[in-house]
């Protein structure tokens, strides 16, 4: 039985058999009350970082006009030139745990609660705002498939169409209300278009579908709940599935209907580059600067996995992409100091081999990773904003709930539900400590809003340095004492200009070297422009050497007083980018 949202399903046990009935009604919607402001609990030593002004991205937007609820305003879309300039700070969020409101803590969103919704998630907006994100990545907001589905509400990347929007978070619009209400702000939206689709929409939609030479559905490895589109009708000879790109250009249709700025595409190794060619151009007929956000990798660690391609970087930014994810989401496990030069590095000289521009974001901890609170806590959280603040070719990434430091603990996780929206039972969070998409849960937060505070303060520092971060050259400095590969440092440098990073990847230990940097003078003065956290790093400052004793996780960013560091730096690598 196919049965929308918002109704719910209840279960009733008899002799041990489960009956499955529909109830009439959703949870009822409850009066919204008001957030307190970011203000409110930003910690008084940091009030000199949070009022300091975030200047503009050199795009900036129109002025508003009209003052009513749903007055337009004079919005032009350049997305796609921002990703372009490496001007992007992307926020990931789930529409319908954005603003969810948990009365009873039990952080499960019951039927006298209220969960997020399009209107309801406009509250936050000048709270995300102030952490310097000018752009949102929204997660699915189709309707989410019922059958054979993980969790009590169904995975949002299990979607029942695509050219419709989940009657739990509102209307079409609604969602242009919300829309404009970014765009007032001066913040883009980049909606999520899901690489796979639910049993539902496989039963309704077969010429869509991947089968096998069995007539069986396609199902990744680990992905029960989802099929596979078909991308073509005649793989041998290349030819695409045209009902499939015509249903991917309804959905490009009704985003630019409603005025969204860009897509991400989950998984976009999903579909071959032709199809992506197809698609992009398509939407760029109509606006370009349409942006497209790709999910793949340089190299993803699941490959190779059971009826997926392998990601393919290259091939997919050429077929039009802006900007893709790239690997930083490893960093916790995999990468030293080297590693992480010599990724960054491969990135750098594949933008050479490409259109001017191509960019990838920092990808540290997405939807799809553990919480990085796991990784070390407060300071790692930090580390890991500094560098996606200052690292080339990157344009910075959070997920909802990082400026706070939640966990993705849930109390409920793999316990019995009397109710669902689908037709699961069980609070299914199929990966521990990830943010939970598959269930009505509470709003995504922590117990540590310093994070967003450093947030801020690298936001205020990226802005304030723009055409040394965005467009100076990096120069890795390799040779810094450490036997153990725990010292990154590099320096970012343009028209005489040079920020040097220093940081910790240990967070657990303090670590001492001696980083060589040419043209370092004995009398730089050091003045740390990264806001204080953690333990304290001490430093040295000899000719051509900076001695450093970093505490565990710590990152730095000083400018020092070296102009022709290019000339006499072992290594000078720069991103491939329209200077003019």
């Amino acid at each position: 039985m196919k049965i929308s949202a918002p109704f719910l399903y209840t279960q009733q046990m008899n002799n041990n058999r489960v009956n499955f009935k529909a109830d009439s009604a959703a949870p009822a919607i409850q009066p919204q009350k008001a957030l307190p402001s970011a203000d409110n609990f930003i910690k008084s030593y940091a009030q000199v970082f949070i009022n300091q002004h975030i200047p503009e991205p050199s795009v900036k937007p129109a002025p508003v006009i009209g003052t009513e609820e749903n007055a337009p305003v004079l919005w032009k879309n350049h997305l796609r030139t921002m990703f372009k300039n490496n001007e992007v700070s992307l926020y990931a969020m789930l529409m319908r745990t954005f603003n969810a409101k948990d009365l009873n803590g039990n952080e499960l969103i019951d039927e006298n609660e209220q969960h997020g919704t399009f209107r309801n998630a406009v509250e936050r907006l000048d709270e995300i705002k102030k952490l310097g994100i000018n752009t949102f990545h929204v997660l699915p907001i189709n309707p989410i498939g019922k059958i054979a589905a993980k969790g009590t509400a169904g995975s949002v990347y299990a979607p029942a169409d695509f050219l419709t929007f989940d009657k739990m978070l509102g209307t079409k619009e609604d969602f242009k209300y919300f829309v404009n209400e970014c765009h007032k702000r001066g913040i883009s939206v980049m909606v999520d278009l899901p690489s796979c689709v639910s049993v539902d929409l496989y039963n309704a939609r077969p010429d869509l579908m991947a089968v096998d030479e069995r007539g069986m559905p396609e199902v990744p490895s680990g992905w029960e709940d989802i099929r596979m589109f078909a991308p073509y009708s005649d793989k041998d000879k290349k030819i695409l599935n045209q009902p499939l790109i015509d249903y991917h250009k309804k959905f490009v249709d009704l985003m630019l209907e409603c005025n969204v700025d860009g897509i991400r595409a989950d998984v976009a190794r999903t579909k071959p580059a032709e199809f992506w060619d197809e698609i992009i151009s398509y939407a760029r007929s109509k606006d370009p600067e349409f942006a497209f956000l790709a999910e793949t990798y340089t190299y993803e660690d699941a490959s190779p996995i059971l009826n997926m391609p392998h990601d393919r970087p290259e091939e997919i930014l050429a077929a039009g992409f802006d900007s893709y994810y790239g690997q930083y989401h490893i960093f916790p496990l995999r990468f030293k100091a080297n590693e992480l030069h010599d990724y960054v590095i491969e990135n750098l000289d594949m933008s050479h081999r490409l259109p001017a521009g191509k960019s990838l974001i920092g990808s540290f901890a997405t939807h799809d990773d553990k919480s990085p609170m796991s990784a070390g806590g407060v300071e790692y959280c930090d580390l890991i904003t500094g560098l996606g603040n200052t690292l080339p070719m990157t344009n910075p990434y959070f997920t909802t709930g990082f400026e706070s430091g939640d966990t993705y603990n849930y109390s409920y996780e793999g316990k019995l539900a009397d109710k669902s929206y689908t037709d699961c039972f069980v609070y299914e969070t199929p990966n521990h400590e990830h943010l939970d998409i598959f269930n009505l849960s509470r709003k995504p937060g922590g117990q540590h809003p310093e994070i967003g505070v450093f947030m801020t303060s690298m936001a205020n520092l990226r802005k304030q340095y723009l055409d040394v971060i965005t467009k100076g050259t990096y120069i890795p400095l390799r040779d810094t004492g450490d036997k153990r590969d725990r010292i990154i440092s590099y320096i970012r440098h343009k028209n005489g200009k040079s920020l040097l990073i220093v940081a910790n990847r240990d967070v657990n230990t303090n670590v001492s070297g001696n980083i060589k940097i040419p043209g370092l003078k004995s009398t730089q003065v050091l003045k740390d422009l990264a806001m204080p956290y953690g333990e304290k790093s001490s430093f040295t400052v000899q000719d051509g050497v900076l001695k450093v004793n970093l505490a565990p996780a710590r990152f730095h960013v000083v400018e020092i007083d070296t102009p022709h560091i290019e000339t006499e730096a072992k290594e000078v690598y720069r991103q491939y980018l329209n200077q003019g």
